[in-house]
């Protein structure tokens, strides 16, 4: 994590530990309530839900389905823990939501990340500088999480995330077949099994 230096010491600390920067105009930190409306109108948007969320993740009801998230988010920033961050702009106003997981044992130090951005801030690099901000924070800022390699994936179809992860730096490193189940009308059960494209960058020590 990193924050701009302040003349005020103590108001300098309270922006170090309010979210993570680096200089640009847009910063990552936990979610807090008045988020929510924004972000549901990200976790409702058409986009987010053919291809961001998994078809067992049901969108939310309404932005009162969201307060538990926003405070496991504030939870999980204070622990150093997996959980979700808001990304937001020079004014604080939410443009979008980052996360990150272990979807392996966590002592391998593997962080699996992903990303939704507000429909009305799409094709201005949020998503590109968001990533980097938060592989930053995750393998090398202190006091970070110190996780050892980020990696995303997203479906073989997105192309516009592909050409995000690489322009965020993470190479592209295979494909997952059958990977991620999505949801599809015209499918059997309304859901259908998408081929990944894995992108990931490695810390080196």
């Amino acid at each position: 994590m990193a924050g701009q230096q302040d003349r005020d010491p103590q108001q300098g600390q309270r922006r170090a530990h309010r979210g993570v920067s680096r200089g640009l105009a847009r910063t990552l930190r936990p979610l807090c309530d008045a988020d929510r409306q924004r972000w549901f109108e990200v976790r409702t948007d058409p986009a987010q839900i053919a291809f961001g969320a998994p078809a067992f993740v049901r969108p939310p009801a309404s932005p009162d389905d969201l307060l538990e998230q926003v405070v496991a988010s504030q939870a999980a920033y204070a622990e150093l823990a997996p959980g979700t961050l808001a990304i937001v702009d020079e004014n604080d106003r939410l443009l979008g939501d980052i996360a990150w997981r272990h979807d392996v044992p966590p002592p391998l130090r593997i962080a699996d990340i992903g990303y939704s951005v507000h429909p009305d801030s799409r094709h201005r690099g949020v998503a590109t500088a968001a990533i980097g901000l938060m592989v930053a924070w995750l393998t090398t800022d202190p006091p970070g999480p110190a996780q050892a390699r980020v990696q995303l994936d997203h479906s073989v179809e997105n192309l516009a995330s592909c050409r995000t992860a690489l322009a965020a730096g993470l190479e592209r490193e295979g494909v997952r077949r059958g990977f991620l189940p999505l949801r599809d009308e015209h499918a059997v059960g309304g859901v259908r099994r998408h081929d990944v494209c894995l992108h990931g960058v490695a810390v080196r020590t």
